[in-house]
């Protein structure tokens, strides 16, 4: 199973201008958007909070995949922003992903989440979305499954297994901010489908939590550096993003990269964005 593989999409809430004129439909009932590529919807979402003269927006996108997936992404966002769309504090990013995987790789999908959990919030760049009731931590579960049995039962959580329980095979990630920044969209959609591609693949399964022995050092560790911006340099590693995690014939895989032929991805302005993000996320109170 390689990332080009699986299928993603993403929802994006913003809030739009009073005047503009984009039809909007109904929650989970989106209308057609002529001004976006073909498949893109618009619906209300009630979690929006959107200042005066404002109106809430979240914009989904139809099943995508690889790099032409990515492309068809970038093209939307800069339709959605020249349409005068933002995002505040309440606006959050949902990334789904079709999922085909066995209970193995489903329990190795939970706790690599788990086990990265921090490295993930942290690159949202702030502390809300771990701490508000739209998507709630899954760590302190304490177990894969305890955590697969709560997620299956609530949405509101970092990872959504809902769908999945009801036989739809597709899984929702619900850790990110709102944003309509191009960088930060492609980083988080890489992400997550590298955390699936590297469940799928992989044999054995994370630990649930993660400790080093008193007094050692690791390769991901920065002068410096706060917890947050030290784990998503974990995540790097454990995603091949950052050389150094694996040796054979995984040395040189990249989980997560949406490729077309043979042209492969930079990582290095999504990295640069994402850590900015996660020391950012260090200052937060």
């Amino acid at each position: 199973m390689h990332a080009n593989d699986i299928a993603f999409g993403i929802e994006i809430e913003t809030h739009m201008p009073g005047h503009d004129r984009t039809p909007i439909g109904g929650y989970h009932n989106g209308l057609p958007v002529s001004w976006l590529p073909a498949g893109w919807k618009a619906e209300r979402d009630g979690s929006i909070r959107t200042p005066a003269g404002r109106k809430p927006c979240e914009f989904v996108s139809p099943v995508l995949r690889g790099r032409e997936g990515l492309q068809n992404v970038e093209t939307a966002v800069d339709a959605i922003k020249e349409r005068g769309a933002r995002v505040n504090e309440s606006c959050g990013l949902h990334i789904t992903i079709s999922w085909n995987g066995d209970a193995a790789a489903l329990a190795r999908l939970i706790s690599l989440i788990a086990n990265h959990e921090k490295a993930i919030y942290a690159s949202t760049g702030t502390r809300r979305r771990e701490r508000n009731q739209w998507a709630k931590q899954i760590k302190t579960y304490g177990n894969k499954d305890a955590a697969k049995t709560r997620c299956e039962a609530d949405r509101y959580h970092l990872l959504n297994l809902t769908h999945l329980a009801r036989g739809r095979q597709r899984i929702e990630i619900r850790a990110f901010a709102g944003t309509l920044n191009k960088t930060k969209l492609i980083g988080y959609i890489q992400m997550i489908l590298g955390l699936a591609e590297l469940a799928m693949n992989q044999k054995r399964c994370a630990g649930w939590d993660y400790a080093k022995k008193p007094g050692t050092k690791s390769c991901w560790d920065r002068p410096d550096a706060g917890h947050g911006e030290t784990e998503l340099n974990r995540l790097f590693y454990r995603l091949g993003w950052t050389k150094g995690w694996y040796k054979g014939e995984l040395r040189n895989r990249r989980f997560g990269e949406l490729t077309t032929g043979e042209n492969g991805c930079d990582f290095r302005p999504v990295k640069k964005k994402l850590l900015d993000l996660a020391r950012k996320y260090d200052q937060a109170s």
